[in-house]
This record gives structure tokens, sequence and C-alpha cells, in this order.
């Protein structure tokens, strides 16, 4: 993994921006996410099934403001292992990148869910953090891999209030809802 420049340290106003930057920074190299198994309390009803519908992560970019609650769609990924460790957080890739599973050569990648096939700046583009939150708002402590299907590559529907929004790409959403296709 890269070392994070002065200024991308400078640039992380919050624990939830710190982790995208860091995610994004894996690169392709063979290794499998580890797997962990979901270890913290989400309240029941959160994380459903159901279609999955919603704007995708690049076109929410462009206009999602701070503060208002919108539903994005996009699919797990972005990184080598797109859960942070020990936090219910976790990023999604717009609909509309392909993954390296999405190649014509399945057995190119060990970790297609890192999108290390896609330019760095179009990932980028299309890339939002998820949280989920307690009362304090700072994110529930625990893994959430795995749970009711929260694995890399599933397509979910979050709706849920824009925290942090900013020039640099940054978008994070606090969910209320997630729904699995």
């Amino acid at each position: 993994m890269k070392t994070a420049t002065p200024y991308v340290l400078r640039t992380c106003a919050s624990f939830s921006s710190c982790a995208i930057l860091a995610l994004t920074m894996a690169a392709c190299d063979g290794a499998a996410a580890p797997q962990t198994k979901a270890n913290t309390t989400i309240p029941a009803g959160m994380i459903t099934k159901g279609p999955a519908t919603g704007t995708g992560v690049a076109a929410a970019k462009l206009t999602a403001k701070q503060g208002e609650t919108i539903t994005l769609v996009g699919r797990i990924g972005g990184s080598e292992d797109p859960f942070v460790a020990d936090r219910a957080v976790f990023t999604i890739v717009d609909p509309s990148l392909k993954s390296c599973a999405d190649m014509a050569d399945p057995d190119h990648c060990t970790t297609p869910w890192d999108y290390c096939c896609e330019e760095r700046g179009s990932l980028k583009r299309s890339t939002a953090t998820i949280e989920f939150a307690g009362a304090d708002g700072r994110p529930l402590k625990g893994s959430i891999r795995g749970m009711s299907g929260l694995d890399p590559l599933v397509t979910v529907a979050v709706t849920g209030t824009v925290t942090e929004r900013n020039d640099a790409g940054m978008l994070v959403v606090r969910a209320t809802k997630v729904e699995i296709r």
C-alpha cells in the first residue's frame, strides 16, 4: 500500500475521509481481502433485501449537498478491502465502472472488487464512503463485512444523510437504510 502524502493527511477532515483515502490508495497486488465476521450491532430493518434502486455514485457526487438525504446505488468495492477494520464503514463504486470480475479473463485478478483496472481518476469520481453511526455521530465499532450479505461486489442502494462532501471528491453518507440486490 502506498504511503499517504502530507497533503492527503492534512485534507482528512474526519475518520471517514481518512478511511476512504487509505482504502483507495491500495492497488491490485494479488492478495485476497481479509475475511472477517460481522461483530457489530446494526438496528433491525436497516439492512434489507430489495431492488437497490437510486442514483449512481458518480451522478450523486455531482449534486449532493451536505445535510441532505439521498439514495445512491453502487457495488461494494474500490480497494483491496472495501471494509474499514473494526468500524461499520465501507466503500461503494458506481455501477457503470467495471470490476476485474467483469473483464473477459476471470482469473485476471484475485481481488476484482478493487477495480485496479480502472483509471484512478475515474475511480475517485465514482466512489463513496458509507458509514453506520451511533447516537454520538461516530461510526459504530466492529466489522460489518458479511453482515446480511454485505460483501465485495454486492450491489446496494444506500439511503442516508450526506455528512461530508468536498471539492476533492469526497462523499460520505451516513446510512439509515441499505438494500441489497
